[in-house]
């Protein structure tokens, strides 16, 4: 996910698992939606603070778990979590999908759950992923679906001082389509089992919204000044607020999900 990523879920680590709840939630809706396994061997890319893998332990029998992930300190909070289950042999890897020391055939599942749609070579990080599934493995990927967020897009749109293009149009970089999702598991030599997206109306506080956007997306001013950052997050938390009723700030969440096996 390259190194402004990796920084920005450094400093956002502390904090994920609370700002971030629902990626749990939406982790676990995963692992229930792939077959019943079990699955003793599991690879996590994109792993985060471990929300998938003890998913995959509680639902679907993993017990040894590597995770790869190019944030150290999202890993720090994940080995917090794994010194509390000392039933599972976890290993975790800073690393990424493109370069890691993942074994072909050597897992029974692999699993990336709101990572992938970071990934620059979404279809070379499935080609990467599926390499590393045994014959009759399952790969399960939970992203950001296409139409996420885009009421925020409009806001940004709208700023004064205007905003960079490249932030405005960064959506349509970032976002996934189920039939592209689909595609790209049939081109790595996959049989998709299903593939869907759910989209859910929310509202949130505007500076909660705002906290949330921030913590999976700080990497992308990373360049930018702390002035020049200053000045965005002015000009975006004004236009959350202009944008907000009664019950917050409504926005349009888009989960993108994908459930594959490879042929035996």
């Amino acid at each position: 996910m390259g190194d402004d990523v990796a920084s920005s879920f450094d400093r956002s680590a502390a904090a994920y698992d609370e700002v971030l709840r629902r990626n749990e939630t939406g982790a676990r809706r995963l692992v229930e939606s792939m077959p019943p396994g079990p699955f003793p061997r599991v690879l996590d890319v994109g792993c985060g603070t471990g929300f998938a893998s003890l998913a995959m332990a509680d639902l679907r029998g993993a017990r040894e778990i590597t995770g790869v992930d190019p944030s150290e300190g999202m890993l720090e909070r994940f080995r917090a979590k794994a010194a509390a289950r000392p039933e599972l042999d976890v290993t975790l890897v800073r690393g990424e999908v493109m370069t890691m020391p993942a074994t072909p055939g050597g897992f029974d599942a692999v699993v990336s759950s709101m990572a992938f749609h970071w990934f620059p070579d979404k279809p070379g990080a499935i080609r990467a992923m599926a390499r590393a599934l045994r014959p009759g493995g399952v790969l399960g990927i939970l992203c950001s679906g296409w139409g996420t967020d885009r009421e925020l897009q409009a806001v940004m749109a709208a700023a004064e001082p205007p905003l960079p293009p490249a932030l405005v149009g960064v959506f349509d970089h970032v976002q996934v389509r189920p039939q592209d999702l689909d595609t790209w598991l049939r081109d790595a030599g996959l049989d998709p089992l299903d593939v869907w997206m759910d989209v859910r109306v929310r509202h949130q506080d505007p500076q909660a919204y705002a906290d949330r956007v921030y913590a999976v997306s700080s990497h992308m001013t990373a360049e930018m000044s702390e002035e020049a950052q200053q000045v965005l997050g002015d000009a975006i938390r004004t236009g959350l607020v202009a944008a907000s009723g009664p019950a917050g700030f409504r926005y349009t969440f888009c989960k993108a999900f994908a459930v594959a096996r490879r042929p035996d």
